[in-house]
């Protein structure tokens, strides 16, 4: 069994910047033969090509969009859709992909004129395309995100007049009324939900014993006793869904809920809280079928799962888990235990590197080759390739809506576990010495937790204990906690102290702290903060304007987001070790699409009682968030100077204390004459 990966970086950069000059014909063919050898890139390539030398030809507009989008270069996939629908105006599927290319777009480049541009062409989307529910859910995610669902109504409302009967609006106008009702104070969303319950039991009491009930009443069933939080009635929503995909002219609308039913059946059963009766290999096996790129990619990387699942269960006595296979750290043999059986590794092989050719989970793929010591030979081939993609800018790697100085840092990083993957299969190919050079230029270059960990992973299994537990205190110290075990390891095999490690770590944590430290505070963003004006829950009005000379701390969240609940106690106790200091203020701000009653309910009940402002503007779109939390720190004269993204509890208060401290040292020297 042998595979290489073809290195086609370089080709690809000539391909996107100069063109291919070849026929149209012959590109369009070239590029089809590549998306049947899932050569993604390169099928993008030649059908931007194709699409040059004759610009009226949709279906070469149309595969780059849909391959653009894949790799989630959306707003190129907008452009593109453009293009086809002015050749093909009354292509449906056009519509859907412009509307949801247009959505991620706004998202990914965190600007609101993507999110205004969906609403304007709105109309003419839902009078071309009627049947496409994506379409109604980007629209109102997009207005939610601009605080324009009244604006989104509006439009609801003028074309339902025209369409009365049409149940997949019927439907987009039960979601809309939800969302309003969410953002009111009282019961008034659940008196809603009641009142739209009502409706679907009536509709379901006509259509129950009706064998030919059109596909989108039986659309609004399904999707109404299960989306949006409406009623959550599964059994209903299952049994309804089930008559959808069998209904003769059922469209697109079985595959835009079944999708999602396979996902969360899927994800369920792998963590264990579905029925054990659950075959998560069928729902793979189905996945796999879906037409729709993106979704199939997602499922390529499910199947592996299932694949590693089953290499797992044919191990004959302790068999590792997942974690363990896919990064662990350890330094027990690879593989460390026999060998798999012959057809078990061959399907695990196959599957992942299915996962490198579709862009999905590599790394936690070529790590889990390693660790059953399959083909070493191809995992250097293959994270070779990736580190000279990466290294070239190709697409699909890096989380699309990174940018800037953030976006680089994301690279270097996968560039180094590429790198790691390239230094561990040399050890399994018998070249210590190449790969023991890789992983200390890496380390060396790359100062954190995983280079030095891993460096220190391979002087152990190289009998070099000593330099191996100076890597592994060095790796604890940027927070690497998961090497303790190897650490104390390789002091035993030192012949030193069990306190060894602690004794070393307690001299070498200030200074890594400090060094940790220098990188945070001399990465500062240096940007104007857009201006808000907000009332808080008590009805005070919050200006940013008003602030200036103060240190303001501005955390955005949202009711569904659990490490921003789990954040609240340890902010509260920042609040109180800054409630006398009239320099530094504390605001949240509750995303757009968290409704006001449970913003009230969980203050409630944690009893917190900081300053909560409500973004009913799309503010969050102006501060270019990604995800919740995210935390800003606006220097005196209102510049975003720090921005901390996710919730992490050690070091919490400390970290915020010295980004608030290096801002007043800061203020302070340029107010010194």
């Amino acid at each position: 069994m042998r595979w290489h990966l073809t290195l086609t970086g370089v080709c690809l950069s000539v391909l996107a910047g100069c063109g291919d000059a070849r026929p149209h014909a012959e590109l369009m063919a070239d590029a089809a033969a590549d998306m049947e050898a899932i050569e993604f890139e390169r099928a993008k390539a030649r059908y931007d090509s194709a699409r040059a030398a004759s610009p009226d030809d949709a279906d070469a507009h149309r595969q780059y969009a849909t391959l653009a989008s894949y790799f989630s270069l959306h707003a190129a996939a907008a452009q593109a859709w453009e293009r086809v629908l002015e050749l093909e105006p009354g292509d449906p599927a056009a519509w859907e992909g412009y509307v949801h290319d247009l959505r991620w777009a706004g998202i990914f480049e965190t600007d609101r004129r993507y999110g205004e541009k969906i609403l304007r062409i709105l109309p003419e989307a839902l009078r071309r395309a009627p049947d496409r529910p994506v379409i109604y859910n980007e629209a109102q995610d997009a207005a939610e995100d601009l605080g324009q669902l009244d604006a989104y109504g509006a439009i609801l409302a003028e074309v339902r007049a025209m369409r009365p009967d049409d149940q997949i609006l019927l439907h987009a106008a039960d979601a809309l009324r939800a969302a309003l009702a969410d953002q009111e104070e009282g019961e008034r969303a659940q008196v809603v939900r009641d009142s739209i319950g009502a409706a679907l039991d009536a509709l379901a009491a006509e259509a129950e014993d009706d064998a030919d009930v059109a596909a989108p009443v039986l659309y609004r069933l399904a999707a109404g006793y299960d989306d949006f939080g409406i009623l959550r009635r599964e059994d209903d929503a299952d049994r309804w869904l089930e008559r959808l995909e069998a209904a003769p002219d059922r469209g697109v609308l079985a595959d835009d809920l079944r999708y999602w039913d396979l996902t969360s059946d899927f994800e369920m059963a792998r963590r264990g809280y579905a029925d054990s009766t659950v075959d998560m290999a069928r729902l793979a096996a189905e996945g796999l079928k879906s037409r729709d790129l993106g979704r199939r990619g997602a499922w390529v990387d499910r199947n592996h799962t299932v694949v590693t699942q089953r290499a797992l269960a044919s191990i004959t006595g302790d068999a590792p888990s997942s974690r363990t296979v896919w990064g662990a750290a350890t330094v027990v043999a690879e593989p460390p235990h026999a060998p798999l059986e012959p057809e078990v590794a061959g399907q695990l092989f196959d599957a992942s590197m299915a996962v490198v050719r579709w862009r999905e989970g590599v790394f936690s793929a070529l790590r889990g080759l390693l660790y059953f010591g399959i083909e070493p030979r191809a995992v250097l081939d293959a994270a070779t390739a990736i580190e000279e993609d990466l290294r070239a800018h190709s697409p699909g790697y890096l989380y699309p809506g990174l940018q800037g100085d953030e976006r680089e840092r994301s690279r270097q990083n996968l560039i180094d576990m590429a790198r790691i993957l390239q230094a561990r299969a040399l050890t399994q190919l018998g070249d210590s010495q190449s790969a023991g050079e890789l992983f200390e230029q890496v380390a060396t270059e790359s100062r954190d937790e995983t280079t030095l960990g891993e460096y220190g992973r391979h002087l152990l299994r190289t009998d070099r204990p000593a330099e191996a537990l100076d890597a592994f205190v060095e790796a604890l110290a940027f927070g690497g906690s998961r090497f303790r075990p190897l650490a104390d390891e390789a002091a035993a095999a030192a012949d030193l102290s069990p306190e060894t490690v602690e004794e070393r770590l307690a001299v070498r944590r200030p200074v890594v702290e400090e060094e940790m430290e220098r990188r945070e505070l001399g990465n500062r963003l240096e940007r104007e903060a857009p201006a808000f004006a907000f009332a808080d829950q008590t009805g005070i009005e919050w200006r940013l304007s008003d602030l200036e000379g103060k240190i303001v701390v501005l955390k955005f969240w949202a009711t569904w987001c659990g490490p921003c609940i789990e954040e609240f106690p340890h902010f509260v106790e920042l609040l109180k070790t800054y409630e006398d200091d009239e320099d530094v203020v504390f605001l949240t701000v509750a995303t757009a699409g968290s409704p006001r009653e449970q913003v009230a309910r969980q203050i409630e009940e944690g009893g917190f009682t900081f300053p909560v402002l409500f973004d009913e503007q799309g503010l969050a779109l102006d501060y270019e968030i990604l995800g919740y939390p995210t935390t800003f720190y606006l220097d005196q004269a209102g510049f975003i100077q720090f921005k901390r993204e996710g919730f992490e509890e050690s070091g919490y208060e400390e970290g915020a204390a010295r980004r608030i401290d290096a801002l007043r040292t800061t203020a302070d020297a340029t107010a010194s004459p």
